[in-house]
């Protein structure tokens, strides 16, 4: 699915955080919103250029037992109080021919909580196993591929968990994707891993569960543990993704004020 447009804000505007819930409200009065996903909020920053931040949650209830393999990420609704804009249930990131995004920060963490009962105290996994948040090609992608490494985040722990094949990723844990920025020369100055993700159609983000960080399978699986389980708490997995566009040409409306037809004076 490729979104159909996006709102735009500008710098002045920009008083929180972006993420990439936007859907329009109900049309038609009905309880429901009825309207298809216009597309996530961006900024015009810098002129021509438009930046995008998508920030959305993976939950895991799940205990050992039958573990998450595979988590579609949830981008959160703002409006908490309104039942007619729900939660968009998978984060995709869209381009076109004409106007591609380009991908430069990937980030995932693990929820520490509050303190408040809900938050499980983090999360488990195989041992050795890592917990990746990228791109969904039927499947996870390898970390070293052209333009993997800012799309691709993976958290990784050296902590073992409660058994000799288990390791524990501990709230707060944190991975964050190569920075696209060249600073060597030669080969290793435009390596696979050090360029812009670049994508003309729609990109689906998700998270898995990977045996390393350049493995294209799934392995294993992540779960909490049974005393956060049968105390009703969840593990969170929070991820970001960053990308910028070129902005739409001007239209008529961005110039219509400026048009012929002035009044005499």
């Amino acid at each position: 699915m490729s979104y159909l447009s996006s709102k735009k804000i500008y710098p002045g505007n920009w008083v929180e955080a972006l993420n990439g819930w936007y859907k329009n409200i109900d049309t038609n009065d009905d309880g429901v919103n009825n309207a298809s996903k216009g597309g996530p909020t961006s900024v015009l920053a810098v002129p021509g250029y438009r930046y995008f931040q998508q920030r959305g949650y993976v939950p895991v209830t799940q205990t050992s037992g039958a573990p998450l393999v595979t988590g579609n990420v949830i981008v959160p609704s703002p409006y908490r109080q309104d039942d007619t804009r729900p939660d968009i249930t998978g984060m995709i990131i869209s381009g076109s021919s004409t106007q591609p995004i380009y991908v430069y920060r990937a980030a995932a963490s693990i929820g520490s909580g509050w303190n408040d009962g809900r938050a499980a105290s983090g999360v488990y996994a195989a041992t050795g196993n890592v917990i990746s948040f990228g791109r969904d090609s039927s499947g996870p992608t390898a970390a070293s591929g052209i333009g993997e490494g800012p799309i691709q985040a993976n958290i990784t722990s050296t902590t073992s968990g409660d058994a000799a094949t288990k390791i524990y990723f501990a709230g707060g844990t944190q991975g964050f994707g190569t920075n696209p920025f060249i600073t060597a020369t030669g080969a290793a100055g435009v390596s696979g891993g050090t360029l812009y993700y670049s994508s003309t159609g729609a990109v689906t983000m998700k998270v898995f569960a990977k045996g390393a960080a350049n493995d294209t399978t799934t392995s294993g699986g992540i779960y909490i543990s049974d005393a956060d389980s049968a105390a009703g708490k969840t593990g969170y997995i929070f991820v970001e993704i960053c990308y910028i566009q070129p902005d739409e040409a001007p239209a008529y409306d961005d110039l219509e004020q400026y048009l012929n037809n002035r009044t005499v004076s």
